[in-house]
């Protein structure tokens, strides 16, 4: 029954597929959605898919016992390695007053705050805004649900959360192309980058020798800086015990990451102006700009009109959807361009999220082909 928890929880069954096939091992069979049949150099292992199945413990439990027998280590290296292998991972460490303990109410407030920054990053990711107040989108609040916390450990106080990255596949053949590994990110790898980039970004505005200006505090919002990320920043180094914190991010060698942030300090000499900011961005309500990617699906302008309307396909929390953008003369001819030739491409602007209606994208900055990526391979 632990077993079954833990695949749940922290492995999924398709996390050990993608695994054994890092790892050199081929899928020889398969049954359905129940089970895969693995083959490596020189063992077989046959992977159980079906968690609602009743003899699905059972199964993972023999499957664990081949593994590890086969590399030579115990279950346990197995689950940790494929966790690392398809998590994302954020560790807070909380230092000040602290030996092996921390007051009730500072660790409530402590962790109530971590919650708070996951739901703020993947508030920023949908939408970049100074300040979201009731406005929150399920997606974030979702997001904010499914990270796991992992156990504390001794040495200051640790917070390790979890953030597994789902392995997702088109559900068209068309858009096959937006999971492409050049320019997918699931939102849950999106939410942590977003993470580090706000905590990063606030970081250079609050522990500077200076103030930080108006202007800088607004281009910020585009990072991830937000009046909620600044206000559980502000709770937790307010704290009587809590002096500093760092947050260490390691990334899940399943999807590499290029150039992102390693760690974060934040101290608690900082906390005025951190109020500062957030009170700025509370009061002066701010979207940023976000870019988005994707293939030009529809094409629609008349001879008497100034702008030309283009349906994008782009991914919007892990699934494929449509996002309707007016472009000018030029940005039109590329968009033209792009639909025949197949040719991904960005735009840079304001995404709007209207409850119950179609994505639309304004204010337009940017709009280019994707680095010539082709958009279907032969």
């Amino acid at each position: 029954m632990e077993s079954q928890e833990y695949a749940s929880e922290s492995v999924a069954p398709a996390d050990v597929g993608q695994w054994l096939r890092a790892h050199g091992w081929r899928r020889v069979a398969q049954l359905g959605d129940i089970a895969q049949r693995w083959q490596g150099e020189e063992a077989q292992v046959v992977v159980p898919m079906l968690e609602s199945s009743p003899d699905f413990g059972l199964r993972w439990s023999e499957m664990l016992g081949l593994l590890s027998k086969a590399l030579d280590t115990d279950e346990a290296g197995i689950l940790l390695a494929i966790s690392k292998s398809g998590s994302d991972v954020a560790e807070f460490r909380a230092a000040g007053q602290i030996d092996d303990s921390l007051p009730l109410g500072d660790a409530a407030t402590f962790i109530d705050s971590v919650r708070r920054w996951m739901q703020a990053s993947a508030n920023s990711v949908l939408q970049p805004r100074s300040y979201f107040g009731h406005s929150v989108p399920d997606a974030a609040r979702d997001h904010a649900r499914k990270v796991r916390m992992g156990q504390t450990r001794r040495g200051s106080y640790v917070v390790p959360v979890i953030s597994r990255l789902p392995i997702l596949s088109p559900e068209d053949e068309d858009d096959a192309v937006l999971f492409d590994e050049v320019s997918y990110q699931p939102f849950a790898r999106s939410a942590m980058l977003r993470l580090a980039e706000g905590l990063g970004t606030l970081r250079d505005l609050t522990h500077g020798v200076s103030a930080p200006s108006r202007s800088r505090i607004t281009e910020a919002v585009g990072a991830g800086v937000s009046s909620e990320l600044c206000e559980a920043v502000a709770n937790t180094l307010e704290t009587e015990s809590i002096a500093s914190l760092d947050v260490s991010f390691s990334w899940a060698e399943r999807l590499p990451v290029a150039h992102a942030p390693r760690a974060v300090r934040l101290e608690d000499g900082a906390v005025a102006v951190i109020r500062e900011v957030e009170n700025f961005l509370k009061g002066e309500p701010v979207v940023g700009r976000q870019t988005v990617t994707g293939y030009v699906k529809r094409l629609d302008r008349g001879e008497d009109d100034q702008v030309g309307r283009v349906t994008l396909r782009i991914l919007d929390n892990d699934k494929a959807r449509n996002v309707t953008i007016e472009l000018n003369d030029d940005d039109y001819h590329v968009a033209g361009e792009a639909n025949t030739e197949r040719k991904m491409v960005s735009a840079t602007g304001v995404l709007n999220r209207t409850p119950g209606r179609a994505l639309r994208f304004t204010e337009v900055d940017q709009f280019r082909f994707l680095d010539d990526l082709p958009l279907f391979v032969d």
